[in-house]
């Protein structure tokens, strides 16, 4: 890398300078917009100009990158876990529904041995409502328990996407808040 005049290192904007100056003393290519430029002399302009530029850049896409890559796994998991709470409630409902229908099955069977005994046919028919009264309860806590857990995933999720926000805001409030006006190009004839 060469130095600039009084041997100090040209900044980013010197070397864009240099590089504009490249591109608009090259020979031109007859009848189209296009120059002729030296590609070693523009790729090594490119190059220091790269590596003039500020690490927070660097760090700055790393964090949106890991913000991305935060947000997806957390909408992964979130759904896979909602995913397992809704097959578990069903699952529950389903084990409750059959439970349920076994013990109708069994006191409309019963009651059918026992026809003529009123007060037996009674208490079977009590028997089964109590019994479907609570496996219609046992399936709404289910489904009340798998909506809470469901809910604490997705304030967990809501808390880790929040932290992810604030890294990246600090990270954006890290930075200069306006870069340094670029040169307007020369108007060429």
């Amino acid at each position: 890398m060469g130095d600039a005049p009084g041997g100090i290192d040209p900044g980013v904007m010197d070397l864009i300078d240099q590089l504009e100056e490249l591109v608009s003393t090259g020979r031109r290519v007859p009848f189209t917009a296009g120059v002729v430029v030296n590609e070693d002399e523009a790729l090594d302009l490119i190059d220091r100009a790269r590596l003039g530029l500020p690490d927070e850049l660097t760090q700055a896409r790393h964090l949106l990158e890991d913000r991305h890559r935060v947000v997806d796994d957390a909408e992964q998991e979130s759904e896979r876990i909602l995913a397992r709470a809704e097959a578990e409630a069903q699952h529950l409902v389903e084990e409750a529904t059959t439970a349920a229908g076994r013990l109708v099955d069994e006191a409309q069977a019963r009651a059918g041995a026992m026809v003529g005994e009123h007060e037996i046919v009674e208490q079977a028919r009590v028997h089964a409502a109590t019994v479907l009264a609570e496996a219609d309860e046992r399936a709404a806590t289910t489904c009340a328990e798998a909506d809470a857990y469901a809910r604490e995933v997705m304030v967990r999720l809501e808390e880790q996407l929040m932290r992810a926000v604030t890294t990246v805001r600090k990270g954006i409030d890290a930075l200069p808040a306006s870069a340094k006006a670029p040169r307007k190009r020369r108007e060429r004839q």
